[in-house]
């Protein structure tokens, strides 16, 4: 009992450093598009910055919802710890297809936290998450159809990534939209795995292209910008997706959320 209490501890406490670390990093974005020049950083209110400032709160903010999930009955939002971790990965992944660094500090902190989480997590071990779970064909076929475009997109970024060394090179900004890519393409795929808690997980597969479309539509001039189609396009997707996602559940033939 005392060992399972320690745990309990240990995790709680990974869960709130996780979520402390993000919200810091977060903020501090923030403050340095309304005060220009915060901590020598101008680039932030920069217009052309902009779809890859979203795009860092996207990949930050897909970790905080799986964070906080864990606040409330952990051992049933397995999902939600996955969905964490998926933003770490994925930026592991760019580093390796683009051979340059384009993890900064704020991300090595915040995913080594979520790794320790996971590590405390209260439902044991990660590879037993996904027993008795029952993929919906639906949702992963649309993830397999998002997935063709997706995929091009990042391969062109992944290329203006190595390419460089301009500006956004030089911040590992490429890096950051290829892994946004690869997010919403594993983040879809947990949802449509079903674990338990995979429901916000579908929420967030949808939302991360609604979002880069839309930004992409408001600012027009920004690098990594998708074209107005394809913005588009990722905005029906995304909503598309969510839509699926909740029919399905409303249908009962989800398993539980």
């Amino acid at each position: 009992m005392r060992a399972i209490g320690w745990r309990r501890s240990a995790f709680l406490l990974a869960v709130l450093l996780t979520l402390g670390l993000a919200s810091l990093f977060g903020g501090m974005v923030i403050v340095m598009n309304l005060q220009p020049g915060f901590m020598g950083m101008t680039h932030f209110a920069e217009e052309h910055h902009r779809v890859h400032d979203v795009t860092f709160a996207l990949l930050n903010g897909t970790a905080v919802i799986g964070m906080l999930a864990q606040l409330r009955a952990p051992a049933r939002n397995m999902a939600g710890q996955l969905m964490a971790l998926i933003p770490f990965a994925a930026l592991m992944l760019a580093v390796a297809l683009t051979n340059t660094w384009v993890l900064s500090p704020p991300w090595l902190i915040v995913g080594a936290s979520t790794v320790l989480t996971t590590m405390f997590h209260p439902a044991g071990d990660p590879l037993q998450w996904f027993r008795g779970a029952r993929v919906d064909r639906v949702m992963l076929a649309l993830v397999g159809a998002g997935a063709i475009p997706l995929v091009a997109f990042a391969w062109t970024n992944i290329g203006l990534q190595r390419a460089g060394p301009t500006d956004h090179a030089l911040a590992g900004h490429y890096g950051y939209m290829a892994a946004l890519t690869f997010t919403v393409i594993a983040v879809g795929l947990l949802a449509s795995a079903r674990p338990r808690g995979w429901r916000p997980a579908a929420w967030v597969a949808g939302s991360l292209p609604i979002v880069l479309g839309v930004v992409s539509l408001l600012y027009p001039a920004a690098d990594s910008r998708l074209e107005a189609m394809w913005a588009a396009i990722a905005i029906v997707w995304g909503i598309t997706f969510v839509a699926v996602a909740e029919l399905r559940r409303r249908e009962g033939l989800t398993g539980g959320d």
